[in-house]
């Protein structure tokens, strides 16, 4: 016995591989935003003194920057820096891409 296949309305047209991928790029891409790369890659450069030498950044979300620092020390002290830390991210990116940090201990 054959198996019978049902349509409604139009047959739709194949539509080429790279229609869709490039349709899903486009849509992956408005949640990118490079400049979090960029700030973990330029690092040394942006974060303060303190900072660039006993933190470690992790990622960006919701406008949060996660960090991480070798111990419970060197976190407590910089919770105390928050604000210089995000002042200099707000120089060289706007004042978007960072709103608020959360500071890691490594285990």
């Amino acid at each position: 016995m054959r198996a019978k296949y049902l349509s409604y309305g139009e047959r739709r047209k194949p539509t080429e591989i790279s229609e869709v991928l490039g349709t899903l790029i486009e849509q992956a891409s408005g949640r990118i935003d490079v400049r979090q790369g960029e700030l973990i890659e330029r690092w040394k450069d942006i974060a303060p003194g303190e900072w660039s030498e006993v933190a470690t950044p992790i990622g960006i979300r919701d406008q949060t920057l996660l960090v991480e620092v070798a111990n419970g020390t060197a976190g407590s002290l910089l919770k105390y820096r928050m604000h210089q830390l995000i002042g200099a991210i707000r120089d060289a990116f706007g004042e978007d891409l960072v709103t608020s940090v959360n500071i890691r201990v490594s285990r």
